[in-house]
């Protein structure tokens, strides 16, 4: 009997190539929501600023009362959250006029762009950090479309 450290090689060359596509199509998804990971990190960092102006102004409050050092940490972690849900960025839905003209040409190749029968769609959805870059971007049946909705893509459909 083998030991598991010893594993069949078969086996080990299909979980690494699975791992690997697995890592590949992860990449992929944050190069297409990078413009949607960028405002995360954004906000996170304004919030995190709060966090530590609170943290310090408490620190004040600290030494003319009585307040515990996890009551100050929570304060101000409640404040930076306030200031998140608050003041957090939000992206737009408009999509620049030079990228859609862009997509519309690459995808249809001097074909006429109809509004009735064609969407543009983003490959990496919207709604789940999808960017407004002409490679997150393309030209799709208005019916596919609307089918698909907000689904993340398979593997395949990322390139």
């Amino acid at each position: 009997m083998r030991s598991a450290s010893s594993g069949d090689p078969a086996l080990e060359a299909i979980l690494f190539a699975l791992f690997l596509f697995a890592c590949i199509y992860w990449v992929r998804a944050l190069h297409l929501a990078r413009e949607g990971a960028g405002f995360i990190l954004q906000n996170l960092i304004h919030a995190a600023i709060v966090f530590v102006v609170a943290f310090f102004l408490f620190g004040a409050a600290q030494r003319q009362t009585n307040m515990l050092q996890e009551q100050r940490v929570v304060f101000a972690g409640l404040i930076a959250l306030v200031f998140l849900i608050v003041e957090g960025k939000t992206r737009s839905r408009h999509i620049p006029r030079s990228i859609r003209k862009a997509v519309i040409a690459r995808d249809l190749k001097g074909a006429r762009f109809n509004p009735r029968k064609h969407h543009i769609d983003h490959v990496w959805p919207f709604s789940r950090g999808g960017s407004h870059t002409s490679d997150n971007l393309r030209v799709m049946n208005k019916k596919e479309n609307l089918k698909k909705g907000s689904k993340r893509p398979r593997f395949r459909d990322m390139w």
